[in-house]
């Protein structure tokens, strides 16, 4: 027989209620499901993000003319699906990047590209929070 060194947690409450001091509250779907947070009488991120503005990239000298800029006038939602897009494109660049260098580059390299897998992670969620986005629907455009 095998001794539990851990405590059970204590119950939860399947009913929420406002007025328990915190306005942020953890509801977990089934013993080991995903937890949805839930805000009370709040909107949604993305409704209240406005427009992008125009915006050059030019890293060299920001006061020099560029061939690239953000577009103004792009909703969220579009401008969340076009970084996972990007993002996605950086982890496999680099998932092949990596077999070609040297150890320790390999794991400064491997640091890094986790980062790009987290920073896709969260604006996956941020989509998948929303109502209607399915992100392999969209065009890459």
């Amino acid at each position: 027989m095998v001794k539990k060194i851990t405590p059970d947690p204590p119950p939860a409450s399947k009913d929420p209620k406002p007025d328990e001091g915190s306005a942020l509250h953890g509801m977990v779907d089934g013993a080991n499901g995903p937890v949805k947070s839930v805000l009370p009488h709040t909107a949604r991120l993305l409704d209240t993000l406005s427009l992008t503005v125009s915006k050059t990239i030019n890293h060299a000298d920001p006061l020099k003319p560029s061939i690239f800029a953000i577009q103004p006038g792009v909703n969220a939602q579009d401008a969340l699906i076009y970084v996972s897009k990007l993002l996605e494109a950086a982890e496999l660049n680099g998932d092949e990047i990596s077999l070609h260098t040297n150890p320790v580059e390999r794991s400064l390299f491997w640091g890094m590209l986790h980062s790009v897998e987290m920073a896709r992670a969260v604006v996956d969620a941020l989509l998948e929070g929303s109502s209607s986005s399915h992100l392999d629907d969209r065009p890459f455009d």
